[in-house]
């Protein structure tokens, strides 16, 4: 007797049960695959009833290819030493049409151990094997377009799997490293990194465990070419599993070296020279960082004459005197002293530690030696030698920034003196310095609060009345009292706060103009704004302009523009477009301080002015001075000439105010009609009517 299958003594093994199942089919056969029985799901699928197919082989209802290869038999004998088989496949229909089975045939057998037949049980997996065919299609195809992609896309890509091991890779994943695929696969991923990469060893062993960096990551790296040669590549990581489960990664490498390369050239040359290769300006307070902070020294020097090689031999004489003597520095001054080139022909020299360099007498005695040099330029044999300003911080207290600038006070003092040699950063030059901070710290608290204030002067007509007023910017400073420009724009210039102040003092122009009451004539009195830094005509002050017009609701034709003559040397063409597209709204532009600078006709001519400014060095001694009177007079006619107003400043006194209403000029600005007043109070003399000439009381 067998221990495997079913025992059935009876005829009937299929109970009413089992032949009353519509979706099984479920059937018998004797020992030699007849069908003994038939249910009605086996009638429902087969499509054949119980008289059609009883005492028939069960073979009939497996394909020709299946009897073929005798694959009925084989189920059968299968079940036989096994008990059971389950079998999936492609059965055939009473009509000839296929569906997909599954089968599961069991052997059944006596009390006695003999066989009594087989039972079987089948399933119509038509559709759910479609769908599973029509899935396993779409994966194959995917899977193939994957492989496509994998092996024809331009960006490298490789497999790795959870120790390191190259899975896969494609071409341009050997082209970028330099491998044969052969030798690519199979190889681990720490081949591509450098021995020295800092992460190494973290990588190395997080691979030996099994456990690599998991999710998907950006980042970039330094790897390594089979000949050594570096390639920086950002990563694109991803995790990824197999049908098994078992994990692997995805890496694509973006080759960025170029980019890395590009980045490093710019790091490079935002701190050193492009001319010498030394450190610039730039880089000096990050230099001084690394020396001694209390024995630390700066030597600011400056070649002296520098300017006659310029003139006499060129200006590419002059530069190959400055890479020569930037070779010399590097060649002669002490290990760890860094030299920068800080400007044109001033380089700056720096002792980290000035106690050990044998102290500063011995620093500059070493500096002074290697900057005097006989240099050899194109045939010609060129002294240099230079002027030196030194600070040093345990004498001066300054740090940093405050010690380079120490040194360059000391260094500009130096020139004004006509002083030989070194110059040191005294305590009273330090203290001088020092104010200077102050009060640049102090200065940008002040704009930061809105503290600064403006004045106007009034610019009258031959009757006194106000036409325009020349707004003047003062600080009321809260110590030392009203400061004139003269005082603080310097400092302002020096430390990059003029752009600021322009546009502060557009806006607060523009606004208190636009309540000024109109005179009795009716004519809105115009003003006349001073600009430093940003240069009208560019779109930033076209824009500047536009939303304080907006803002305050000025009428254009009210504002006046203010340069001086030296602005306007070689205006580009943007610049001239957009001053003219300003004056097609109604502003005006005024040449400031006529004749004390680049006085050519041919500028005046080309610049876009309408007002001429003449220069109060001109009507001081215009009342003695038979040659003030006709420069005076020749600026008026040429003025005239060029469709341009004209205003005298300066004007003290009622004898120059006399002398002047003989010349054709249109306005007068002096202490004669008013000193600067603020804006208040140049309301009252709006409202009041025309000034009467009558000396002004000093401001």
């Amino acid at each position: 007797m067998s221990d495997t299958g079913l025992h059935a003594d009876t005829d009937q093994p299929v109970g009413p049960l089992g032949r009353a199942l519509r979706d099984y089919a479920v059937f018998t056969l004797d020992p030699d695959g007849l069908v003994t029985s038939w249910n009605l799901g086996a009638e429902l699928i087969i499509g054949a009833t119980a008289s059609e197919v009883i005492g028939r082989s069960a073979a009939v209802f497996h394909t020709a290819e299946q009897r073929a290869e005798g694959h009925p038999e084989w189920v059968l004998e299968q079940a036989r030493k096994l008990g059971s088989h389950v079998d999936e496949g492609w059965r055939v229909r009473k009509d000839g049409s296929l569906f997909w089975a599954h089968v599961v045939t069991t052997a059944l057998w006596s009390s006695k151990g003999e066989l009594r037949g087989y039972a079987k049980v089948a399933r119509d997996d038509t559709v759910v094997h479609n769908k599973l065919e029509q899935s396993s299609r779409r994966l194959e195809q995917s899977s193939r377009l994957f492989r496509d992609l994998f092996s024809l896309t331009p960006v490298a890509l490789g497999l790795f799997d959870r120790h390191g091991t190259v899975l896969d890779c494609n071409m341009a994943m050997c082209e970028l490293f330099g491998h044969l695929p052969e030798r690519l696969r199979g190889s681990h991923a720490t081949a591509l990194i450098p021995q020295d990469a800092p992460a190494r060893e973290q990588l190395v062993e997080a691979f030996a465990r099994g456990v690599p960096p998991d999710g998907e990551s950006v980042q970039e790296c330094r790897l390594v070419r089979s000949d050594g040669e570096p390639v920086f590549c950002e990563l694109h990581i991803a995790r990824a599993e197999e049908d098994s489960g078992e994990p692997f990664w995805v890496v694509v490498f973006e080759d960025v070296t170029d980019r890395y390369r590009e980045a490093e050239s710019l790091r490079y040359w935002a701190y050193h020279d492009e001319l010498t290769g030394l450190w610039n300006r730039a880089a000096i307070p990050d230099l001084l960082a690394d020396a001694h902070p209390d024995r630390a020294a700066v030597l600011y020097c400056d070649i002296r004459n520098f300017s006659r090689v310029n003139e006499s031999l060129g200006y590419p004489a002059g530069d190959e005197v400055l890479v020569a003597l930037a070779r010399r520095l590097e060649e002669h001054l002490p290990e760890g002293w860094p030299v920068a080139r800080a400007a044109g022909d001033e380089f700056a020299v720096i002792c980290p530690d000035v106690e050990e360099a044998g102290g500063i007498a011995a620093v500059a005695t070493t500096v002074s030696r290697v900057m005097h040099a006989a240099i050899e330029v194109r045939g010609e044999r060129i002294q240099v030698s230079s002027m030196i300003g030194a600070a040093v911080a345990s004498e001066s207290g300054g740090r940093g920034e405050d010690l380079v600038r120490l040194a360059m006070s000391a260094l500009v003092r130096a020139k004004k003196t006509g002083r030989v040699g070194i110059s040191m950063a005294e305590p009273a030059l330090i203290d001088s310095l020092e104010g200077r901070l102050r009060l640049e710290a102090e200065l940008r608290r002040a704009l930061d609060r809105d503290e600064l204030t403006l004045h106007y002067q009034p610019q009258v007509g031959a009757d006194g009345t106000i036409r325009s007023a020349e707004a003047l910017i003062r600080w009321p400073h809260p110590q030392r009292g009203l400061l004139h420009p003269d005082v603080f724009l310097p400092i302002a210039d020096q430390n990059g706060m003029m752009p600021d102040i322009d546009r502060w003092v557009v806006r607060r122009a523009l606004r208190d103009a636009a309540r000024w009451p109109a005179p009795r004539d009716g004519e809105p009195v115009a003003v006349s704004l001073n600009i430093g830094e940003l240069m009208p005509g560019y779109p930033i002050f076209t824009d500047l302009l536009e939303r304080a017009v907006t803002e305050t609701g000025i009428d254009w034709s009210r504002i006046i523009v203010e340069l001086v003559e030296t602005a306007i040397v070689d205006l580009p063409s943007r610049v001239r477009a957009g001053m003219a597209e300003l004056t097609g709204r109604g502003v005006r532009f005024a040449v400031d301080d006529f004749g004390t600078g680049y006085s050519s006709l041919s500028r005046v001519r080309d610049f876009p002015a309408q007002i001429i400014k003449v220069d109060r060095t001109f009507v001081s001694e215009i009342t003695t001075s038979p040659y003030d009177f006709v420069v005076v007079k020749a600026v008026t006619d040429l003025a005239g000439a060029l469709g341009c107003s004209c205003v005298a400043e300066g004007v003290e006194t009622v004898g120059q105010f006399d002398r002047l209403r003989s010349i054709p000029i249109e306005r007068y600005q002096g202490w004669l009609f008013s000193k600067a007043v603020p804006s208040a109070e140049l309301a009252d003399l709006i409202e009041a009517g025309p000034i009467r000439p009558a000396l002004a009381v000093a401001e």
